[in-house]
């Protein structure tokens, strides 16, 4: 019992520490309109690594954070799935009325990363309508390239909304892409076009960001630009197996290594049942800090989470540290009101039961429960099928409780 107390101790205060990176007074929470959170920071001290180095820049007035030491902008911050979204520039190829070349509108567009990936949430995106782009992915000495065409006339139907080949044009992008080049081309020098579209753009966007419409083959609206690009990030290059033994590991608490995620490196998740910086700190559904360690501490004892406030649906079932959920026999479903839920299987059917009580006014049924003396386990019957009703549910109000069953 004293082992699991000090147990519990060391793994509060692991987590307290990290959070009091974060909490430190020279550590500054946010840049501009952008929520710097653990484990970035933006002073000695702050961050993890330097891989999680921002930069508050204030040269232009108004605060703005920047990746590492870059010029690239930080737009948003997500601990909770281990993403950043930043502003990277627009590859163009740009051409006067004559075709003469514009080599002050012509720019190529690279990144290199490291404990960095370009999410695959991205799409690459070409522009243009005498257009041909590519993106190259850099491993080691080699490359592997994809890209798409793009072509429209002055008679062309634009549709925006749509990016099939007229004027736009995406591909999907590679898995763990880490570094990689955009290049925009075009066939004929724009010389039949310039008019209406004198450049060709190629970038990568978040495509949650992303819906084309015929602005963004003007110049005034791409070129020079730069669009809202995901990336996702780990912690070092170990595996969680590696990773769990050393002391810098930063899923504690409530917080657990996502076994989801291949690598390289590793990533935080709260448990189930938990929210907020997984590499900070997860509180329960009621807001406590860390109660399983709390209640280590003072008692000794685990802490049954089904009996607070919880997201089940049907079965809470309590586990060390958290709890999870489960459906009902004849049910789909993870069990979750935030994920799948429980769905009936086709053919059952649902009795609902109301027992109201409600100033001081009783409704009686003819519905009963017993107790098995074996097993302690309650059921309920229904007095016109004599079939047991399995509980689903229960609840108060102040019309009374209610229990959803099902009958067989």
């Amino acid at each position: 019992m004293h082992f699991q107390i000090l147990q519990a101790l060391v793994v509060l205060l692991t987590s307290l520490g990290a959070a009091s990176a974060q909490n430190s007074p020279h550590c500054e929470t946010s840049c501009g309109n952008v929520t710097i959170t653990y484990p970035f920071g933006s002073g000695v001290g702050c961050y993890y690594s330097p891989d999680f180095l921002v930069t508050c820049d204030r040269s232009l007035g108004e605060p703005r954070p920047l990746f590492k030491k870059s010029n690239i902008p930080i737009t948003n911050m997500l601990t909770n799935t281990s993403e950043m979204e930043i502003m990277h520039f627009v590859a163009s190829d740009c051409y006067d009325r004559f075709g003469r070349y514009l080599a002050n509108e012509s720019f190529t567009s690279t990144l290199t990363l490291t404990n960095f990936r370009v999410s695959t949430k991205n799409r690459f995106v070409a522009i243009g309508c005498d257009t041909y782009a590519f993106i190259t992915k850099k491993i080691g000495n080699e490359s592997e390239s994809t890209g798409c065409s793009s072509i429209c006339g002055r008679n062309s139907h634009i549709t925006n909304g749509s990016c099939s080949g007229v004027g736009c044009c995406q591909v999907e992008i590679p898995e763990g892409m880490s570094s990689f080049n955009l290049s925009a081309k075009s066939y004929n020098n724009h010389t039949n076009i310039a008019d209406l579209n004198p450049c060709s753009y190629a970038f990568l966007i978040n495509e949650e960001k992303f819906n084309f419409t015929s602005d963004y083959l003007v110049v005034s609206k791409t070129a020079k630009k730069a669009m809202p690009m995901l990336l996702d990030w780990a912690i070092g290059m170990d595996t969680c197996d590696v990773a769990k033994s050393n002391t810098s590991f930063l899923c504690k608490g409530n917080s657990e290594c996502d076994l989801d995620y291949g690598g390289p490196g590793y990533r935080c998740r709260c448990k189930k049942g938990f929210e907020g910086n997984p590499y900070v700190s997860c509180t329960n559904s009621v807001g406590v800090l860390d109660m399983e360690i709390w209640c280590y501490f003072w008692t000794g004892k685990d802490i049954n989470e089904c009996d607070l406030v919880h997201d089940c649906e049907h079965y809470c079932i309590d586990t060390e540290g958290s709890y999870g959920c489960s459906c009902q026999e004849g049910y789909l479903g993870d069990g979750w009101k935030n994920g799948t839920g429980c769905t009936a299987k086709p053919g059952d059917q649902l009795l609902v039961i109301k027992i109201a009580i409600c100033a001081s006014t009783a409704i009686a049924t003819d519905d009963y429960e017993y107790t098995d003396g074996a097993t302690g386990s309650s059921r309920t019957f229904d007095s016109m099928s004599k079939q047991p009703i399995l509980p689903i549910a229960r609840g108060s109000s102040c019309s009374g409780d209610y229990i959803v069953g099902m009958v067989f």
